[in-house]
């Protein structure tokens, strides 16, 4: 499984046609569902065996828009990072996509260059995430520091 989040609404068509894109995948072969439609989903296991990328989408709140969890890549999770960050700056599409294990996101598709960003989890809740700029987080230590 490879989670990332797309920043600003767009279609499950558009999330099929991004997915499509970054993974090289046919589109037909990509199966998008809501976290809601997954509940009932029923697919027959040959059918599930012909996708190449089984997306469950769940609309969030904050900085991002969808929560996007992809199975069935035959990729590790490396590979993936890569072709999302890829497609996303290819596409101007702006997603969050994880790269470290302490709340690190790469900002992508939003400006020449990819942004290190972290999440917030003061604010953030259950399906509503926050991020700050890194350069931001460190003058508010900073500063909380000289408060001390």
């Amino acid at each position: 499984m490879f989670d990332f989040l797309i920043k600003y609404p767009i279609s499950i068509f558009e999330i099929r046609e991004f997915l499509a894109a970054a993974l090289n995948c046919p589109f037909d072969k990509i199966l998008v569902v809501s976290s809601e439609e997954n509940a009932d989903l029923e697919i027959a296991a040959e059918e599930l065996d012909k996708l190449c990328c089984l997306c469950i989408g769940t609309q969030v709140e904050g900085d991002a828009a969808w929560l996007l969890n992809l199975y069935r890549i035959e990729a590790t999770d490396d590979e993936i990072e890569k072709r999302i960050i890829a497609a996303s700056q290819t596409k101007q599409i702006a997603c969050y996509v994880p790269n470290d294990n302490w709340n690190g996101y790469l900002l992508t598709g939003s400006s020449p260059t990819p942004i290190q960003v972290y999440e917030d989890e003061e604010v953030a809740g259950e399906n509503k995430y926050i991020f700050t700029n890194a350069i931001y987080s460190q003058l508010k230590t900073k500063w909380y520091n000289t408060q001390l």
